[in-house]
């Protein structure tokens, strides 16, 4: 698939997806030292624009990676989608910042791209969070109740790192657990700083039959203009393209030719301060 923002989602209703961007200050820092992206803009920063009338469909082009560009999506490595591998339709997705761009109340369009697939999709994300809170979403959203239960879960997390590689290995591998038998879909974080190199060593060493990784730290480094100013947050263009991948990597729900479209679901967490502290 090329690289160059163009998309092409194959399934139900088509449209144009317009982003919003959530502008942040970078942080400094070393690995002593508590990595907290902080807000610039009260809220969510630049609003997004107006959408745009539908049209026929959206297009990528597929391009096979030459030996030498390394794999940065399942389908690199001729992995099947996930969608392929799961039953149900109900989708966890769970992160930080990156991915509480996309969610609807801050005008995201994942949403929109994924119940279009026929997934049943809960944003649990805010910004500044460590990868703690995933911990702290599954204790309350893993068995949601009603006899329902997840199909599969998407995580990304690094972009807010308190120094601990070791506790980040640690608590990623319980999460992983927690979440077993359901597949899970990584992404690596942009190394806006280089302690993140050693996060998205932790991160693409998971990868495996139930894990499946998108390296979105190797789609940033070749191009930057996915990102905001700060290096690390999502332009226009890298809203697009982080919807892009998600819809890819996921593929088509298996309930869309029964079912039909999915359905975005309400979420708990929609604490959109920035922390103060480091959560224990």
């Amino acid at each position: 698939m090329g690289l160059d923002g163009r998309v092409r989602l194959c399934w139900g209703h088509r449209y144009v997806i317009t982003v919003v961007v959530l502008f942040v200050t970078g942080c400094s820092g070393t690995v002593n030292q508590v990595d907290v992206v902080v807000d610039t803009v009260p809220g969510v920063g630049v609003l997004p624009g107006e959408r745009t009338v539908p049209i026929d469909r959206l297009v990528v082009d597929e391009v096979a990676p030459s030996v030498t560009t390394p794999a940065v999506r399942p389908s690199d490595l001729d992995l099947p989608a996930i969608g392929q591998e799961v039953d149900g339709d109900r989708l966890i997705v769970i992160g930080d910042s990156i991915l509480a761009s996309t969610a609807p109340r801050f005008g995201g369009t994942l949403c929109d791209a994924l119940t279009d697939a026929g997934w049943t999709v809960e944003i649990d994300a805010e910004p500044g969070r460590f990868l703690a809170f995933a911990d702290r979403v599954l204790d309350q959203r893993l068995n949601p109740g009603d006899g329902t239960d997840w199909s599969a879960a998407v995580m990304f997390f690094g972009s807010n790192f308190d120094g601990s590689v070791d506790g980040f290995e640690s608590l990623l591998d319980e999460l992983l657990a927690r979440l077993d038998p359901r597949p899970v879909l990584l992404l690596t974080v942009t190394e806006f700083q280089e302690n993140r190199f050693d996060l998205n060593e932790i991160i693409r060493a998971r990868a495996g039959d139930r894990v499946r990784i998108i390296d979105w730290a190797r789609i940033t480094a070749a191009e930057p203009g996915l990102l905001a100013n700060d290096g690390l947050h999502l332009s226009r263009a890298g809203q697009n393209r982080m919807v892009t991948e998600l819809a890819l990597a996921l593929g088509v729900a298996p309930t869309l030719s029964s079912v039909g479209v999915g359905t975005c679901l309400p979420t708990l967490f929609t604490d959109d301060v920035m922390p103060t502290t480091v959560p224990d």
